[in-house]
C-alpha cells in the first residue's frame, strides 16, 4: 500500500513574479523614461504627453551618445564626442522645457556608454516604472532604438517598454483614453505578468481587452474544441484571466498562421490603441531578431507596442511568505511578492 504526504495533495499557490503595487505602478507609472534620438521630438513627444497625462508623472528625457567606435589602431568617429554631448544637452534642455511649459516634472539627462548598460542602469536607479523609445528602420544609425541595439535592450528592461515604431501616428492632443488594448498570448510562453498587466492597464483606461492567440498552420492539433475562445480561456493563467474578466470587458480572438502576421492583420482591422507583447528574452545562438514575432510587430504596427521582459521562474513558496499577503481591491487570492525578491 503507498502512502502519500497531505501536502502532495493540496496545490500549491501562484507565485507572481511582481506585486499587485508594481502592477499599479506600470499602468499608472510615476517616473517614465523616454529615450530620444533627439529628431523624433514630433512624433515621441505627443505620445509621452499622453501616458504621463493620467498621472502626471515625472518625465526623464535622455538620449544615448554611444562610444567611439575603433579599428584596430584607427579610431572611427563622426563627430568630437564633446560636441556631440553638448549639442544633445541642448536639444533635450529644449524638449525639456516644452514639456516643463506643459505642467511636466521634466529632467534631460545626457548618457554616455551602451543603450544595453546605461538605460537599464538609469531605469533601476532612478525607481522608473515605463520606458518609452522610438524605433529606427535604419542598424547603422547610432541610438538605443535601431534594431540591433532594441534587442539587446529590452530584455535587460524590468519595468514595461512602449515602443513607437515608425508606422505610427502622431498622438492626439484629445484622445487621452485608451480604448482598445490587443494582448498577443501564447500557450507555449508564460503570459501571467503580461495578461494582469494588460487587464489593469485597461481597467485604468476603461478599455476593452482583447487576447489575440494565434494558431501554426500545421500545428498537429486536429481537435476542433482545442480551438475555441473557451479553451483558450481555460489554458490562461487562472487567477490573472480571473481578474480580466472581472475588471474590464475581455474577448478572446483566435486566428491561424504566422503569428506576426495574424496579429497585424488583427490591428488592422480592429485598429487597437496599443499591442502587448511577452518578450522572447536574450536570443540563442544563430538566432535572429529580425525574424522574431516581436521585431515584425514592431516594425509594422501602427499602434504603440507595449514589451514585458520575459520573466524568471519563481521560486518554491515558503509558510512565512503566506501572512505578507495584502489582497488589492479586485485582486484575486494569489500570493503576491516584491519585484526586487526576483531581480
Amino acid at each position: 500500500m503507498q502512502v502519500f504526504q497531505s501536502v502532495a495533495i493540496v496545490p500549491e499557490p501562484t507565485l507572481r513574479p511582481v506585486s499587485a503595487k508594481t502592477l499599479r505602478q506600470w499602468c499608472a507609472p510615476e517616473v517614465i523614461l523616454v529615450v530620444t534620438n533627439l529628431t523624433d521630438e514630433l512624433v515621441i513627444l505627443p505620445h509621452v504627453i499622453m501616458q504621463a497625462k493620467p498621472s502626471r508623472g515625472r518625465i526623464i528625457l535622455t538620449h544615448m551618445v554611444t562610444p567611439i567606435a575603433r579599428s584596430g589602431n584607427a579610431i572611427c568617429r563622426t563627430r568630437r564626442p564633446a560636441s556631440g554631448v553638448e549639442e544633445a544637452r541642448t536639444v533635450l534642455e529644449r524638449m525639456a522645457r516644452h514639456l516643463r511649459w506643459l505642467g511636466f516634472v521634466c529632467e534631460p539627462l545626457v548618457l554616455t556608454g551602451l543603450p544595453e548598460i546605461e538605460i537599464p542602469s538609469i531605469a533601476r536607479s532612478c525607481g522608473v516604472d515605463r520606458v518609452i523609445v522610438g524605433f529606427e528602420h535604419d542598424p547603422n544609425r547610432a541610438g538605443a532604438g535601431n534594431p540591433t541595439a532594441l534587442a539587446q535592450l529590452l530584455p535587460e528592461l524590468d519595468p514595461p517598454a512602449c515602443v513607437i515604431g515608425s508606422h505610427v501616428s502622431l498622438a492626439s492632443g484629445n484622445s487621452f483614453l485608451t480604448k482598445r488594448i490587443t494582448l498577443a498570448a501564447s500557450l507555449a510562453s508564460d503570459c501571467d505578468v503580461p495578461l494582469s498587466f494588460a487587464c489593469r492597464l485597461a481597467q485604468e483606461q476603461r478599455a476593452k481587452l482583447t487576447v489575440v492567440h494565434v494558431f501554426g498552420r500545421g500545428s498537429g492539433d486536429e481537435n476542433s474544441w482545442a480551438r475555441t475562445p473557451l479553451e483558450i480561456a481555460s489554458r490562461l493563467p487562472v487567477p490573472a484571466w480571473r481578474e480580466a474578466e472581472l475588471l474590464c470587458p475581455t474577448e478572446i480572438t483566435i486566428r491561424e498562421g504566422d503569428a506576426a502576421d495574424e496579429i497585424l492583420k488583427h490591428s488592422l482591422s480592429t485598429n487597437p490603441d496599443l499591442i502587448i507583447l511577452c518578450s522572447p528574452g536574450n536570443l540563442g545562438v544563430g538566432q535572429c531578431w529580425r525574424e522574431s514575432v516581436s521585431y515584425r510587430v514592431i516594425a509594422g504596427a501602427q499602434c504603440p507596442v507595449f514589451v514585458l521582459k520575459k520573466q524568471p521562474e519563481a521560486a518554491r513558496l515558503r509558510d512565512d511568505m503566506f501572512s505578507e499577503k495584502v489582497p488589492a481591491y479586485g485582486e484575486s487570492p494569489t500570493l503576491a511578492t516584491r519585484k526586487e525578491d526576483f531581480m
